[in-house]
């Protein structure tokens, strides 16, 4: 056992390659209190925050960006706790160092007791996020680690394999950024998703670009995920960019999606090349700021007019 981590169900060969529990002691830095959280939250630039809420408009589900404006950090913490809304705060590694080292300390425990696994391009973001928030069906493009540190949260995941729960052009949607992480989902796949409850002091990895919803079960919630990759998911993501690319730039309908062979590296060189070109820049989708608090009453939101909605530039 590490200062920080233990791995329990999956075993430590299985990180980086499919689900595993881990029990860990990240509370013991007293980074996560209230205050804690408040002091991290003014001090963050705001190329480097999201601010979200998620709602139904008609029968569709909606990802909205917002503005913190001029509320301070204790008063974003209290809209948290009291709204229906969450916070990321992005780049560990650009903005709160004391927070990224905690979490690659955390990932060298993890190396340490499978010495085969080798992860990099590791980011590590703090979601803060109200008791009853619910992030909707969605896949990720790189691995993912959730480290629950306050509340309760159930997180629903699906089959990554199932062409039904993931097609192969959705996924390289995602990946080309031509729409946000959330995917086309229906309510009648639940009945073959695996319900994990996390409370503070677990962490759950699972398999890459495996779909999953989550919803807040008790209290404000707290977790800290860091997206990172391996060998065969860098593969995997150069693979699916550049079968995105001939399927919508060069009307080829791609006929492997295979990681491994001559076939998958020189994927992987396309996708360089069509990333340095800069071919599909102007194809990614933009973010749009459509709220701001109410700093009268931090359980509301104040809607944005179409019309004044302004572009969330990210670093």
């Amino acid at each position: 056992m590490g200062r920080w981590t233990e791995v329990a169900e999956g075993g430590a060969d299985n990180f980086g390659k499919g689900q595993v529990s881990i029990q860990h002691k990240l509370n013991d830095s007293g980074f996560f209190t209230d205050e804690a959280l408040a002091d991290l939250i003014d001090s963050y630039p705001r190329e480097y925050y999201m601010l979200n809420t998620m709602t139904k408009v008609g029968e569709e589900r909606v990802w909205r960006n917002g503005d913190k404006g001029d509320l301070t950090g204790a008063e974003i913490v209290k809209a948290i706790h009291d709204g229906q809304v969450w916070m990321c705060l992005r780049r560990f590694d650009v903005v709160a160092p004391e927070y990224h080292q905690l979490i690659d300390d955390s990932f060298e425990e993890l190396e340490d007791g499978n010495p085969e696994l080798k992860t990099f391009k590791r980011e590590s973001s703090l979601l803060i996020s109200s008791p009853n928030a619910r992030v909707f069906y969605h896949t990720d493009i790189p691995y993912i680690c959730l480290w629950h540190l306050r509340g309760k949260k159930r997180v629903y995941l699906y089959d990554a394999d199932s062409k039904t729960h993931l097609p192969d052009k959705t996924l390289e949607g995602v990946i080309l950024r031509e729409t946000e992480e959330e995917v086309a989902y229906d309510e009648a796949w639940d009945k073959e998703a695996q319900s994990v409850l996390l409370e503070p002091g677990q962490a759950l990895s699972w398999e890459l670009n495996a779909p999953h919803r989550v919803d807040n079960v008790e209290g404000l919630n707290v977790s800290i995920t860091t997206e990172f990759f391996t060998p065969a998911a860098q593969r995997k993501y150069g693979v699916y960019y550049t079968n995105g690319y001939m399927r919508r730039h060069m009307g080829i309908e791609p006929k492997s999606t295979e990681i491994d062979g001559l076939g998958a590296y020189a994927k992987c060189a396309a996708a360089l090349g069509i990333k340095k070109l800069g071919l599909l820049k102007g194809k990614e989708r933009k973010m749009m700021c459509s709220f701001t608090m109410d700093k009268n009453d931090l359980t509301k939101i104040v809607d944005i007019p179409a019309n004044e909605q302004w572009e969330i530039k990210q670093a």
